[in-house]
């Protein structure tokens, strides 16, 4: 299948999914734009008028970030105060949160459970810890996601072109690996630099160069589609497997069985900062 021709099918299922958000098999790509008083998102097929989806994938990130960036953890919004640790809340999964408010993350929800997160099956059948920023070789963290779904580009120590949604990605670890991450919420201006919201210490629109030396992970244009391009690709190199109906006792009759995989291993060093 060419390029252009999988660009075109991942398009039609995006404004598919933005126009018919209440068809649940469209609803994936339709992604949050207000929290509700339950915690849950709506969707942007719920706003009048035509979508930018650029802006409004930025837009939900920031927004996610914002509201929640003194949260105790993914379930507890008892606010920390500025600066105050959040060791059941940390960086990457502040971010990845964020991402997946914006449908950045395909299948994941911003209110799913924090096991969700350590172990992502992603489109392309890897296993990811989006837990993770820090360099373990046998996982594949935030940074390995964002680059591997294409929705991330870093540019490098470039806090001038940083945007709303953007990431931060700051270098302190052994060997100047990756030791933290946070999201941006303001672009700089003429008189002051961007500021960055980020977990574990809880911090809102901390300058850029706090958390330096850093890397600027620019989200690429149209990530939206982008994202999804890549899950209609791999779906179709791909397919999902079917699962046939087992004779077990332990199935009731005419009921499918699905196989147990083996569980992830456990990550050493837990979630991290």
């Amino acid at each position: 299948m060419t390029y252009g021709l999988r660009r075109r099918l991942a398009s039609t299922v995006i404004v598919a999914g933005l126009v018919c958000a209440a068809a649940p098999a469209l609803s994936a790509p339709a992604f949050a734009a207000q929290p509700t008083k339950a915690g849950t998102f709506a969707t942007v097929a719920d706003q009048p008028g035509p979508v930018d989806t650029d802006a409004a994938v930025r837009a939900l990130e920031v927004q996610f970030a914002n509201t929640h960036w003194s949260w105790t953890a993914w379930n507890d919004s008892t606010p920390v105060t500025d600066g105050s640790s959040q060791p059941n809340y940390q960086c990457a999964e502040f971010v990845a949160r964020a991402l997946a408010a914006a449908g950045l993350i395909p299948g994941l929800s911003p209110d799913a459970p924090q096991n969700d997160y350590f172990n992502y099956t992603a489109p392309n059948g890897k296993v990811y810890d989006l837990l993770l920023i820090s360099d373990l070789p046998q996982y594949n963290n935030l940074y390995a996601y964002l680059m591997d779904s294409g929705i991330g580009e870093d540019v490098g120590d470039q806090p001038g072109e940083a945007q709303p949604g953007d990431i931060v990605v700051t270098y302190l670890g052994p060997n100047n690996t990756p030791s933290h991450t946070g999201l941006v919420a303001q672009a700089p201006t003429a008189t002051s630099e961007a500021t960055v919201d980020a977990h574990n210490n809880a911090r809102l629109d901390y300058g850029y160069h706090f958390y330096a030396p850093s890397h600027l992970v620019k989200l690429v244009p149209n990530a939206l589609l982008e994202v999804w391009t890549w899950t209609a690709e791999e779906e179709l190199l791909h397919p999902t497997e079917v699962v046939t109906p087992s004779a077990s006792p332990s199935a009731p009759s005419g009921q499918s069985k699905l196989v147990k995989l083996p569980a992830a291993p456990v990550d050493p060093a837990g979630p991290q900062v």
